[in-house]
């Protein structure tokens, strides 16, 4: 069986920044433990799975499809880069004609639009709520090593740990850090944090 696999660059319009994510096209079922072992293989923070929902569907005209996301550890609820780096493949790659494409995933539908050359996601609203620093330090410094962080956030929903860097650094900054998914997830000891999510002001 062939996949075809893509890598894409979310939130950038230049090559090797942003935040990248791996693209399956699956045109059967894929067994559980193959999903695991191709994230683990990609080694991105999250490997998304586009799957078709029925046989006479067609990644080019159809406008409904299966997401799952998995990290190089597990399969995640949700994950908001790799959807918008789907949607990419579908609208960019395999020149789908819809104006809308809808995907069927564990947090429910979510909502994919072309908007001018724009992709716009509609998502879901997990509420976060503040998070002591001292109890994710260790965590969060083996994401962004000696930064200066000005904010954390938990969704105990998605399990994602919201981190907000200071407002001193530049944009640029953000897209061009380089975040080893395996060395957070084995600095991961509280057994509660499944993901992460990196931002700044502007």
């Amino acid at each position: 069986m062939q996949i075809p696999v893509f890598t894409v660059d979310a939130f950038t319009n230049r090559p090797f920044s942003g935040n990248p994510a791996a693209v399956c096209l699956l045109e059967n079922e894929l067994d559980e433990a193959l999903h695991q072992k191709i994230a683990i293989e990609m080694n991105l923070s999250e490997t998304a799975f586009i799957r078709k929902l029925h046989p006479g569907d067609d990644f080019t005209k159809s406008s409904c499809f299966g997401l799952r996301w998995f990290t190089p550890a597990n399969e995640v609820p949700l994950c908001g880069h790799a959807t918008l780096a789907s949607a990419a493949v579908l609208f960019h790659v395999q020149k789908n004609t819809n104006p809308v494409l809808t995907f069927v995933t564990l947090s429910g539908e979510l909502k994919a639009r072309q908007v001018k050359d724009h992709i716009v996601l509609d998502l879901p609203l997990y509420r976060a709520q503040p998070q002591v620093l001292e109890e994710v330090e260790e965590l969060i410094k083996a994401a962004v090593g000696d930064m200066t962080v000005q904010d954390v956030r938990y969704s105990p929903d998605t399990k994602n740990l919201l981190v907000c860097l200071s407002d001193t650094y530049e944009r640029s900054v953000l897209e061009d850090l380089q975040v080893s998914a395996q060395g957070f997830l084995s600095a991961e000891k509280t057994g509660k944090v499944k993901g992460l999510i990196l931002t700044l002001k502007g």
